[in-house]
């Protein structure tokens, strides 16, 4: 929920608001959304859009967050409703989604920051 750590580990422009109902715009705006609940160190549910897929098809994005001792953080991810395919008839959406979490995501805080998977 911070673009300048967004821009840090990502070497991507972001736009994203910290309210609920706020808009965001990441990977220089190849995914969109909306924030749909926000709970400050506990979870960050979302609406995503990429732009590559056919028009009308959002999917959501739940973040949730357990410390089960100090320093110790938790990340529970679940990004439902992706669709099979993109606009263009590939059908490598699933496949592409779960590899940008991994790599594009969680292994680039690794490695900026020096935690993660």
């Amino acid at each position: 929920m911070d673009e300048n750590r967004w821009k840090g580990f990502t070497q991507s422009n972001a736009r994203i608001s910290k309210e609920v109902g706020g808009q965001f715009s990441i990977f220089d705006g190849s995914v969109t959304g909306i924030n749909l609940e926000l709970q400050e160190g506990k979870l960050i549910a979302q609406r995503w859009r990429f732009g590559s897929w056919p028009d009308g098809i959002d999917s959501t994005v739940r973040l949730v967050f357990n410390e089960p001792e100090p320093g110790v953080t938790i990340i529970k991810l679940t990004h439902s409703d992706v669709p099979e395919e993109d606009r263009y008839g590939n059908a490598t959406v699933v496949e592409n989604t779960e590899r940008g979490w991994r790599d594009l995501i969680f292994n680039k805080i690794r490695a900026v920051f020096g935690f993660g998977i």
